[in-house]
Formats: structure tokens, sequence, C-alpha cells
């Protein structure tokens, strides 16, 4: 059996998605409660791995069992009962022939969330407290630079020798109290999303130009965005197949 789960998670308590030694992770805490149900080491695939408390509104994971006769609705029960507090099994299904959660991705969309109200201790792990001045015309003018096929090197920590990808849109949607900047692409480098908005928060406050922005994709060189917001505003919010 091929089963492809969707999960939600709190990342607050967790040092990311992948699995490291003498920390808590998701794909450790999943593949332990894996182990329980089938008595046998599983591992699962990620779509892709979040950094250190991000958190997940729709992540997805996929995983091979063979000789397996436990139906989705079945797993989805029992998972769920087993899960701890700050993770929850959405669904679970079937597929079929050799598919695989992160190679099979047609795009992801994660959203970075902005408090630009009040600071509010009890949200400091779930958005970014940001007291100034939004000029959205000039934000939008900075993502328009980033949409479309280009060398994130740039914007990302990463070590992979390819570092092109396609963003597809970039959306800002505010209220009184909160910006939302929500990205969708092909594929998300190491940090990649974090220092994107970084930057467009650097160009809000005069402390980057459109040009700079437009020299850090010309020029690819690993970090050179440099502003790297904290983790805990952003969510994986759908990995579309």
């Amino acid at each position: 059996m091929n089963y492809l789960v969707t999960i939600s998670y709190d990342g607050s308590n967790f040092h990311g998605w992948a699995k490291q030694n003498s920390v808590r992770t998701i794909q450790s805490e999943v593949e332990k409660i894996l182990q329980k149900i089938f008595n046998q080491s599983i591992t699962i695939h990620g779509s892709g791995r979040t950094d250190a408390y991000v958190h997940a509104i729709a992540q997805t994971f996929s995983f091979i069992v063979k000789k397996s006769k436990i139906q989705p609705y079945a797993l989805l029960k029992t998972l769920r009962n087993l899960s701890p507090d700050d993770i929850y099994f959405i669904n679970v299904k079937v597929n079929e022939g050799m598919f695989h959660a992160r190679f099979n991705a047609k795009n992801k969309t994660y959203q970075y969330v902005i408090n630009n109200d009040k600071y509010d201790l009890f949200k400091n792990h779930y958005e970014l407290f940001y007291p100034h001045k939004l000029n959205l015309p000039l934000l939008k003018k900075g993502a328009k630079l980033l949409i479309g096929t280009h060398d994130f090197k740039s914007f990302s920590t990463s070590d992979l020798n390819d570092t092109v990808r396609t963003i597809n849109y970039i959306k800002f949607k505010k209220n009184k109290k909160h910006l939302f900047i929500t990205i969708n692409g092909d594929g998300f480098l190491r940090n990649m999303v974090r220092m994107i908005v970084g930057s467009l928060l650097d160009l809000n406050e005069h402390k980057k130009t459109i040009k700079d922005i437009q020299l850090l994709l010309n020029h690819p060189k690993k970090g050179s965005a440099i502003t790297k917001i904290k983790a805990s505003g952003l969510y994986l919010l759908k990995v579309n197949y």
C-alpha cells in the first residue's frame, strides 16, 4: 500500500520536519506512531522540509507498507488516536504506482503572517510583530521582480547546486491588524520564503531598494539577501498534485 497522508502541525515545539538525533521533529514523531501501528520500521517522505518552528496547515507525506490491509479510514482514525496535541492528521488516501509526496508535487503555497498592530505575547510563536508603516505599492513592486523563474541562491542558505525555482505568484492581503503574504511556487529552497519576505520588509523600510532586489537575482550568491525573518510566522498552506 502506498499511502498519502495530509497533516497539520504546530511547529512551536519541533526542530523542523527532518529527523535528527536527540531533538523532536515531525518526521521522527510520525514515524514512531506508524511503527506502533504497523509493527515495523517506516520511513516517510514529506512534500518538503519545513524549518524549525514553521507551522503547517496542510503538509503531505507518503510511505509504502508491503502487504498492508489497513484501509485509509481505519488508518486515519488510529493516527488521530495516537497523535500528540500539536499534530493533527487530516486525511489518508491510497495512491497507485510509485507515487512520491515530494517528486509528484506540482506546487506549494506558503503564507507569512505579520502583526502590524499591537504586540501580543500569546501570539509570539505564530506571527511576526512588525510595528512599521506598510507601503503596499512598494511591496508589490518588489514582489513583482521575484515572480517567474529565477536562480534564488541569494535568497537561501541551501547548499544545493540547482537553485533555480519558479514563483507563480506573491499575494498580499491586509486588514486592520495583519498583513498576510502568500507565495506559491514549484519548490522552495532552505529559508527561501523567510528571506524573500525579509527582503521585502527591508524594501519597505528603505534598507534595500528595488535595484538591490534585482541585483540579488542577477548575481546569485548563497545567502546574500542576508535578512531571514523568524520562522514562527510561516505556514505551509497547501501542496498541489
